[in-house]
């Protein structure tokens, strides 16, 4: 019989399947006091989640000033919280796309909008 890695039998049977990135300069700089984050998402592989954290990591370490916006969106939007997307708008400068990261979302199900909060760069 072909014995499995221990670590990887716990990862098959857990409830939610999990990748673990670490930001090495934020943890060099903050210590015990870094953020930690955890977020449960559908992604499907261990390669896309483990991409999914990396773009992240790259969002929130490259520096740089950063403002709050808020956009009215159609559709659920509060599923997105906690993850960086692209958003492409004709208003704020969005016109091509911006990476921001989705700080809150009110769903408004009966109107069909979200008020959205992000996190962008200047």
């Amino acid at each position: 019989m072909t014995s499995v890695d221990p670590v990887f039998a716990q990862w098959l049977m857990a409830d939610c399947l999990w990748a673990l990135a670490t930001d090495a300069p934020g943890v060099a700089r903050w210590g015990n006091s870094a953020l930690t984050k955890e977020r449960q998402t559908t992604i499907a592989t261990r390669a896309d989640a483990e991409a999914e954290a990396a773009r992240q990591l790259a969002f929130m370490g490259a520096g740089g000033p950063l403002v709050i916006d808020q956009h009215l969106l159609r559709g659920r939007w509060e599923p997105y919280r906690g993850t960086v997307i692209t958003l492409t708008g004709n208003k704020l400068g969005y016109n091509s796309g911006v990476e921001v990261f989705v700080l809150g979302a009110e769903d408004a199900l009966g109107a069909g909008t979200s008020r959205v909060t992000v996190l962008r760069r200047l």
